[in-house]
């Protein structure tokens, strides 16, 4: 009895508004990032940080977020972006590496502690709920796309106990 994948037939597009498509995989990088935005609101005074310099965090963590996500991915498939350059920056095609958006992530946290003269390691240390709620978000986001696919299962724990 060997049975498929299962796949779901949620529509990966929530809506469209003058043309353009709004994407769940989209709405959850955005949600991801706006509670890292409102975590470090949250916590700025302890921080040290001003509402200016939170939203400069918030702007460097998610453009290198987008960056590393997107570079990991174009690199893996050099082959193909090589002879189709205008495709680098097309998100919107797929390609996105979660390994990518951790190290951008992390560049762009650690770019404004270079700028702003912070402390990395409090603001790392700070990250760790966030960047864990940012890729749960993410993984949902894939879920939705289809991108996170598998089989039914037969391991011992999954199996009815009569």
């Amino acid at each position: 009895m060997s049975m498929g994948p299962w796949v779901h037939d949620i529509d990966q597009i929530i809506g469209t508004i003058l043309g353009v498509h709004l994407w769940w995989y989209g709405l959850s990088y955005s949600l991801g990032l706006l509670n890292a935005h409102i975590a470090f609101m949250r916590r700025r005074a302890d921080l040290g940080l001003s509402t200016r310099e939170v939203y400069e965090l918030s702007l460097l963590l998610s453009i290198g977020v987008l960056v590393g996500g997107r570079l990991v991915v174009v690199n893996n498939e050099w082959a193909f972006y090589r002879s189709h350059l205008d495709l680098v920056a097309a998100l919107w095609i797929g390609g996105m590496a979660t390994h990518g958006l951790i190290i951008g992530g992390f560049a762009g946290v650690a770019l404004f502690c270079l700028i702003r003269r912070k402390p990395l390691l409090v603001m790392i240390d700070e990250m760790a709920i966030p960047a864990a709620l940012i890729l749960c978000a993410g993984r949902l986001g894939n879920f939705i796309d289809g991108q996170i696919v598998g089989s039914v299962t037969t391991a011992w724990w999954a199996v009815k106990f009569p």
